[in-house]
């Protein structure tokens, strides 16, 4: 059976001959056929560039591989030629039609031009394009019009056989003497008949949901500095309640009553973006705040006081928890003695700390200076954590996440089990989107296809894009890939915030930073290299749009609760 585009119901056409045309096209055209009814077509002026485009209308198109196209001009009535003009038989006598042949011809004209345009010259010159006239209530008599061989005439006697009629068709204009090729055929329908969308592309709703998040956060932040007074505070917070950009304020605030403030934290990224963003109070620059996270400080302070600070490798973690702090406590005594360098201290990603960490920040900071700690224990990813050991310190918990959308909320909440509520007045946004790969082979072609369409179709910048995985890029799918549509994959954090490439990085080093739009790509599931805490900060890093590439349907089913939370939120707006 042919293919109609669009389906037709000749009930509701507004010709009549056009409708009993279909109906024995409908009936009768076997497999092979692509007709299209009543195809507009505009064809700019050829020698004034400022006239007016030329416009016209196919009754029918009718495209097969082995003939190529048809062009077909339907006209209904009693037709009579005399001479060069066209008349229909009407009450009045004749009344005079355009000429069907001459609307043919036009029509091939211009949709020659189009399939050149879009398919190429090849393709263009590999189709063969004919033209006939049908007249479904009228017999043909008499000779044929000079412009038109009487095989490219159909008549009512020919609505019985219309296959035949338009195989006759065909031939006359040529048809059947060069073939398409799938691919070439497949081409000329989406030239006749494209599939056209106007669509809002992400970068639009990305950037709308940016500034109504960051307009978010800034008046929690005001609500928090109502709290300053406390000079020592325990800060809890969910992912996004805007904990650093809190912990940062609050070490810009006690530089102004204090001497010389530390900020310590435990990723080394997040120091970097803090080093950044507080520029200017850095004591290197003339301020007081001094910004490590703690591995740095510890080694620059063992550097300084020429204590030996060689990291064992074959277990690196314990010795970072039990070695590593006396090593910086007996740095500090060697180089302060028994006077703390800094008066005032903010600890953020507070949770990784362990305590022997915080026996040995004392000699940095005493316990009786002014100390914030801020931690979320769902992203604790080192150890179960602890209560930060600052006695008499206020506490407060921030369960409002300020920093996703509120489908990117419920999508991380049911995926991790975490109770965290999203800012009421915080954007929808988009369901994360879920691609799950036919085979683990496909996952590098799949994460490079939704990169390009994020950069090409949704207009985003690579500095609003960053893709994590449980481990680095070289251990990863896109191990062998350099850059996309000609945009690095680079690992820096700081290189990516200047716009310099994509980012690349696991969660455990994203923690605690942010971009509008995140891929995580092959997740496989959660296990001891990705646990739950890791799947927690993954997710919750996307501000406005949340990517998850699959390792396989086995992983997918992991998701399959979250995701369709993260669906049903906000089902009844």
């Amino acid at each position: 059976m042919a293919q109609f585009i669009p389906s037709i119901d000749p009930e509701t056409m507004e010709f009549g001959s056009e409708a009993d045309f279909a109906r024995a096209m409908q009936l009768q055209l076997g497999e092979g056929f692509l007709v299209m009814h009543s195809l507009p077509w505009v064809f700019p002026a050829r020698d004034d560039i400022d006239a007016p485009s030329r416009e016209g209308e196919a009754d029918f198109l009718v495209l097969h591989r082995q003939f190529g196209l048809l062009i077909i001009e339907v006209k209904g009535g009693e037709i009579t030629l005399k001479g060069r003009t066209w008349y229909r038989h009407v009450k009045a006598g004749l009344k005079e039609i355009k000429d069907p042949v001459r609307q043919a011809r036009r029509s091939l004209w211009a949709l020659k031009k189009r399939i050149e345009l879009v398919c190429g010259k090849a393709v263009a010159d590999q189709t063969i394009i004919s033209v006939a006239v049908a007249f479904p209530h009228c017999l043909f008599k008499d000779n044929p019009p000079a412009d038109l061989p009487a095989d490219a005439i159909m008549t009512m006697d020919d609505l019985a056989q219309v296959e035949a009629a338009i195989l006759r068709a065909y031939k006359a204009g040529g048809g059947g003497k060069r073939e398409l090729s799938v691919e070439q055929f497949d081409a000329v329908r989406r030239a006749l008949a494209p599939e056209f969308r106007v669509y809002e592309p992400l970068r639009v709703s990305v950037d709308a949901a940016g500034e109504t998040l960051a307009r978010l956060t800034r008046q929690q932040l005001q609500v928090l500095r109502g709290f300053d007074a406390n000079p020592r505070a325990i800060i809890e917070g969910v992912a996004g309640s805007g904990k650093t950009l809190l912990a940062m304020q609050r070490a810009r605030s006690l530089a102004t009553t204090h001497n010389a403030v530390l900020f310590t934290c435990f990723n080394a990224e997040l120091a970097k973006w803090i080093r950044e963003e507080m520029a200017a109070d850095l004591a290197e620059n003339g301020g007081k705040i001094t910004v490590q996270n703690f591995h740095r400080l510890a080694s620059d302070l063992c550097k300084t006081a020429e204590v030996d600070f060689t990291v064992n490798q074959q277990d690196s973690a314990r010795w970072w928890d039990e070695k590593a702090p006396d090593l910086l406590a007996e740095a500090a005594l060697d180089l302060y003695g028994g006077e703390p360098p800094f008066d005032a201290m903010v600890v953020d990603e507070a949770q990784d700390f362990s305590p022997s960490w915080w026996d040995a920040l004392e000699y940095l900071c005493n316990r009786k200076s002014a100390v914030w700690a801020f931690l979320d224990k769902a992203q604790s990813l080192r150890r179960d954590p602890v209560d930060p050991p600052l006695d008499g310190a206020f506490r407060l918990a921030l369960d409002i996440n300020c920093r996703n959308t509120r489908r990117i909320v419920a999508c991380a909440n049911a995926a991790t089990d975490v109770a965290s509520e999203p800012f009421e007045l915080a954007p929808l946004g988009r369901p994360p989107k879920l691609i799950v790969p036919q085979t683990p082979i496909a996952i590098s072609g799949l994460l490079q296809q939704e990169v390009r369409s994020l950069l090409k179709d949704h207009r985003l910048e690579p500095r609003q894009i960053a893709i994590l995985g449980p481990a680095s890029k070289a251990k990863g799918p896109l191990a062998t890939v350099s850059a996309i549509n000609r945009v690095p994959l680079i690992d820096d954090a700081s290189q990516w915030r200047d716009g310099k490439g994509i980012l690349f990085s696991t969660a455990r080093s994203f923690k605690g930073l942010e971009a509008d739009v995140v891929i995580l790509c092959d997740f496989s599931g959660l296990g001891s290299l990705f646990t739950v805490s890791d799947l927690y900060v993954a997710l919750t890093r996307a501000r406005s749009h949340l990517v998850i590439v699959a390792h396989d349907r086995a992983a997918k089913e992991t998701l399959d609760v979250a995701l369709a939370a993260a669906i049903a939120t906000g089902a009844d707006e």
